[in-house]
């Protein structure tokens, strides 16, 4: 199956036939977004959790040292966050437990991101609001990629904290066909045109790609969903046949830095939850780093879904199960 990959490579396997299996992103609903993931090469769960229900995740404190909250799903919905998200983060650190966002937004630095939590009361050193794009920029740092990138992203993202050349990605033919590589850091604003110049571009000299944000798609509060640049991502790997290098949840390098940030704590690996909305993001990916889970299921895509069902056919349990955070 041609699909992202964890491996770090960036290579062109055959195009995939499985093209129209892929719906357009004006068809998105959760079902498609799921099987979309179900496409994905994606790292294999550790173990298989117990799925244990609790009422949230004060009851889960005797248990934890440590929470790594997922953004998009437990904190927010849309540009407003979650009802009692503050009270929570408040009440776990009385209890003595270190809370962190770990989230796959890669739109803008994390520094913009703690300043919006702060807003809404929810203050968060700045070290511990790490993002996909975080481990994106530190592969980067440690492993210079020379040549011109071209980025999908929005003017306001700042792109001259990539440690790389880089330009924004428009409607510009010529910068398809010269940049050297690409990044895929939000997708808002990225159109079905854009997407074929691209795929053109690889086409006629496949290129790598690196995308700091794996996630399909997100849902919003009025029953819209959007495409996110997993979801590009994975219809440039089936159409071109050019395997992209993914950076955020489920994969190890976004776990591996948010780790690192908690280990000044000595907060043991087995002693630190992901708390997440996301089966095959956050619920995954902290199977596969070690981590104890918790999926949280009224918000997000699988609100309203039988999850069950869905992690019976993904084989993906978590450890613990909450209706929110």
């Amino acid at each position: 199956m041609n699909s992202l990959s964890g491996d770090g490579l960036a290579t062109s396997v055959a195009p995939s036939s499985n093209v129209p299996s892929i719906p357009g992103p004006e068809s998105l609903d959760a079902e498609t977004i799921l099987d979309c993931y179900e496409q994905m090469r994606l790292p294999a769960p550790a173990r298989r959790g117990m799925a244990e229900p609790a009422a949230n995740l004060l009851a889960l404190v005797d248990r934890y040292d440590a929470f790594i909250l997922d953004g998009y799903g437990v904190i927010n919905l849309g540009p407003e966050p979650i009802q009692g998200i503050e009270h929570t983060v408040r009440a776990l650190r009385a209890a003595g437990r270190e809370v962190m966002v770990l989230t796959n937004g890669a739109g803008r630095p994390s520094r913009q991101t703690a300043r919006k939590y702060a807003g809404w009361g929810l203050d968060f050193p700045e070290r511990l609001v790490v993002s996909s794009r975080d481990a994106l920029e530190v592969s980067l740092a440690a492993r210079p990629r020379p040549g011109l990138w071209g980025v999908m992203a929005l003017p306001d993202s700042e792109l001259e904290s990539l440690p790389v050349e880089s330009a924004l990605l428009g409607d510009d033919v010529e910068l398809y066909r010269r940049a050297d590589g690409f990044i895929f850091l939000r997708s808002e604003g990225w159109t079905t045109d854009r997407h074929t110049l691209l795929a053109q571009a690889l086409r006629e000299s496949p290129r790598p790609i690196l995308v700091a944000n794996p996630d399909v798609s997100a849902p919003y509060p009025d029953g819209w969903y959007s495409a996110e640049p997993g979801y590009w991502a994975l219809r440039i790997e089936a159409e071109t046949g050019v395997r992209c290098e993914p950076y955020g949840k489920p994969f190890g390098p976004a776990f591996e830095l948010a780790l690192a940030r908690l280990s000044d704590a000595g907060v043991r690996r087995e002693r630190v939850a992901m708390v997440g909305d996301g089966l095959y993001t956050d619920i995954l990916g902290g199977l596969a780093a070690g981590l104890g889970t918790v999926l949280v299921t009224d918000h997000g895509l699988l609100k309203g879904l039988d999850w069950e069902v869905r992690a019976e056919g993904a084989g993906i349990f978590p450890d613990h199960v909450v209706p929110e955070a």
